[in-house]
């Protein structure tokens, strides 16, 4: 038992702290998970707007560590592209723009994935012309 009551309140805040952190992660994680179940079912269904709103919300539940935001970058990558060999450029479009948009929605002191969404402003980019011709 810590008898100095300065170094047990210390204790105790930075535990409290600690536990808080935890929670609001885990549940973050959760529901990033949760989303991603159902953009994985309006995929599968054939609703690719659809799909593509739900892998969206997935990126906007960005925490650290999260298999969910880069699976769902992933599958916003591959709608993309198969959008654009089937010739739905508007739908390849807004795949693409997706994660530009999502991720600059979580960005803090630092951007995460900003490999990504440059690469996908790029994509974006090119089938914004294609559109145009």
């Amino acid at each position: 038992m810590i008898k100095d009551p300065v170094l047990r309140w210390t204790v105790t805040i930075v535990g409290v702290i600690f536990v808080l952190m935890a929670m609001f992660w885990a549940e973050t994680m959760h529901r990033a998970w949760r989303e991603f179940k159902e953009a994985k079912k309006s995929e599968k269904a054939g609703d690719m707007p659809m799909a593509i709103l739900w892998y969206g919300t997935v990126i906007s539940f960005y925490t650290p560590c999260s298999p969910w935001v880069n699976k769902s970058i992933s599958k916003l990558f591959e709608i993309g592209k198969n959008a654009e060999e089937k010739g739905d450029y508007k739908l390849a479009k807004d795949a693409y723009d997706e994660i530009v948009h999502r991720i600059y929605s979580i960005r803090s002191f630092y951007t995460p994935h900003k490999d990504k969404q440059t690469k996908a402003k790029t994509l974006s980019d090119a089938v914004k012309q294609k559109i145009k011709t």
